[in-house]
């Protein structure tokens, strides 16, 4: 009984390995490609958006699809090693990560290289890669959500697309405490000196 328990969960487990594996291989084939991903990204998004407009309904899940794009933007554009955004909601809770995360390094430390000043580019903490990936990922899920009618819950959807700028308005004014904050701006990802 047992023996067979054991070969049961090892035979599932090899098939959901073998399941990752094809799908990594088949989407390391595509890495190089970065205008043709992000291209088929924009088909899925006009492809969702036609829908939505057909049906007239399903504004939770775009609304829900918006907000999860404007989180992916945001971890986009913040730099490693340093606290998420949301951890900054009150001044008082600031003190529990000055101790945990230090200055970003724009420079190189090592006394041996000629340049002390040569900059170093900041790293993301999404790379563009996952960025992508969680794009397409969440814009095929809020696709077929749209065929499920327990998701199309009845909302006035003005008040949802007014709530939504309220909110960027809200996270665009704590994204930018946290750059003058930590000391960086969305150009240093791309600054070459």
């Amino acid at each position: 009984m047992i023996i067979e328990e054991q070969i049961e969960e090892n035979l599932i487990f090899k098939v959901i390995n073998r399941i990752k594996v094809k799908y990594q291989r088949k989407i390391d084939r595509y890495i190089l490609y970065k205008k043709s991903r992000w291209f088929f990204n924009l088909l899925l998004i006009l492809l969702y958006a036609n829908r939505i407009y057909n049906i007239g309904g399903f504004y939770i899940v775009t609304y829900i699809y918006c907000v999860y794009q404007l989180q992916l933007i945001i971890e986009y554009f913040t730099p490693l090693g340093l606290p998420p955004v949301n951890f900054e909601d009150d001044e008082n809770e600031d003190d529990q990560f000055q101790n945990d995360f230090v200055e970003l390094p724009t420079t190189i430390s090592n006394k041996n290289e000629l340049n002390d000043k040569e900059f170093r580019p900041l790293l993301r903490t999404t790379s563009e890669f996952k960025a992508w990936q969680k794009s397409v990922f969440s814009v095929i899920m809020s696709y077929l959500c749209t065929y499920i009618p327990l998701w199309n819950i009845p909302v006035y959807w003005p008040f949802l697309f007014g709530y939504f700028f309220v909110i960027v308005g809200m996270s665009i004014r704590k994204y930018i405490k946290h750059m003058k904050k930590y000391g960086y701006t969305i150009l240093d990802f791309t600054k070459k000196k």
